[in-house]
């Protein structure tokens, strides 16, 4: 619980450091910011109150295969990364979504279900691009394929 009530007082400290960038920004453009900071300040306020009030909980330490999954997982991401260049942004996600979750599927691993969440993905990944790409007009990377 210690750990907790020093990593809120710190998240608050960064919110207010951010907060003090903003005064130059104008009006429209700060309030995104603002809000990510009024919600950063008020969970970083809740958790400093838990920390009174929630009994110690005993936590659980990381194993080597939780570990194993965790390198593998920010691998996967950098290459996802690297691939937006080459491949662009709808066909690189879906292909390192779905790799995660084959990777991290605890289940063995069955073609219908497979095929559900690249169902999935495509279809979640077409909105963030619709969103950001025609509506947001935000340019994402193309590559050779999209």
């Amino acid at each position: 619980m210690k750990a907790d009530r020093i990593v809120s007082v710190i998240f608050i400290l960064i919110a207010l450091v951010f907060w003090s960038q903003t005064f130059g920004l104008q009006y429209n453009c700060s309030i995104f910011p603002h809000l990510i900071l009024i919600f950063l300040i008020l969970s970083s306020a809740i958790m400093f109150a838990q920390t009174f009030f929630a009994k110690d909980i005993k936590r659980e330490h990381l194993s080597g295969k939780d570990l194993k999954y965790i390198i593998i997982s920010i691998a996967i991401v950098f290459v996802w990364i690297y691939m937006l260049d080459f491949l662009g942004f709808i066909v690189s996600s879906v292909i390192c979504l779905s790799i995660l979750t084959l990777i991290l599927d605890q289940k063995r691993p069955m073609p219908v279900r497979t095929l559900s969440s690249v169902a999935i993905y495509t279809l979640m990944v077409l909105v963030f691009w619709f969103i950001f790409h025609k509506f947001l007009l935000v340019p994402l990377p193309t590559g050779y394929l999209i």
